[in-house]
């Protein structure tokens, strides 16, 4: 799926579809840990319908423990209220244009708020990844193995489980999925009618921005410069009149 999908840090708001469903799981212990335990989460994987390339897509996975006496993750020592409960979990995401596979890592941080004695079931804080298609197609996503661990405030959590999905086959095996369609985003165009302008130019000669005809402005002037010229001229005439007549 190289080049298809970008993975990137941080959260983005956008959720429109969910698949819930219970899944089988089965936790292997870490000290202080130590028994295995096989709960049936409530996962449910939510994220967009659909996506633009290049858009920023979040998705979050949630996984509940069962109630009553079913089995369940339960905390070997006591949890305080400011203790972090870290999850890291694995999302298997799919094409789009590729039929290969990639793993990328969820991640969720939080506190349980109240104490949690030992023996009681562990609160899941809810997992949330980002991604980002480069290409159109579809997005396939599965929720997968998670580990789970349990530290203080201002240390380093230690792992207590190590979960995965159960391969028995009685079991529900089938992970919270998701499918996301990656299409082109549209696009608006905008005509703009252009006017060009034209100009009457004289039979055999060049355009000059419209010279070739001149306004009522340039006609006034041109008649105005005729009348001067022709007064000019009869004073002219009118003077050598004159001296011609002195002289006789």
């Amino acid at each position: 799926m190289a080049g298809a999908v970008a993975l990137i840090g941080g959260l983005s708001a956008i959720g429109a579809s969910a698949d819930t469903r219970t899944v089988a799981y089965v936790c292997l212990p870490s000290a202080p840990a130590t028994a295995t335990a096989s709960p049936g989460l409530t996962a449910a994987l939510s994220g967009p319908v659909g996506a633009t390339p290049s858009q920023a897509v979040t998705l979050t996975w949630t996984n509940q423990q069962p109630s009553g006496t079913e089995e369940i993750i339960t905390a070997p020592t006591e949890i305080a209220t400011t203790d972090r409960i870290v999850i890291v979990g694995d999302l298997v995401i799919s094409g789009p244009g590729s039929s290969a596979k990639k793993t990328i890592q969820a991640t969720a941080t939080g506190t349980p708020g109240t104490a949690v004695p030992s023996g009681s079931a562990v609160p899941l804080p809810t997992l949330t990844a980002v991604i980002t298609p480069t290409a159109t197609g579809t997005v396939g996503v599965k929720a997968d193995a998670f580990t789970l661990k349990v530290g203080p405030a201002d240390g380093t959590p230690a792992t207590w489980y190590d979960c995965s999905i159960s391969t028995t086959a009685t079991a529900n095996t089938s992970p919270a999925s998701l499918s996301i369609k990656v299409t082109p985003q549209a696009t608006r165009t905008v005509y703009e009618t252009v006017t060009a302008q034209v100009s009457e130019t004289p039979e055999g000669g060049a355009a000059t921005g419209g010279g070739a005809e001149a306004g009522p402005d340039g006609r006034v002037l041109v008649l105005t410069g005729s009348v001067l010229v022709l007064a000019a001229a009869g004073g002219g005439l009118l003077l050598r009149t004159r001296r011609r007549a002195v002289r006789h």
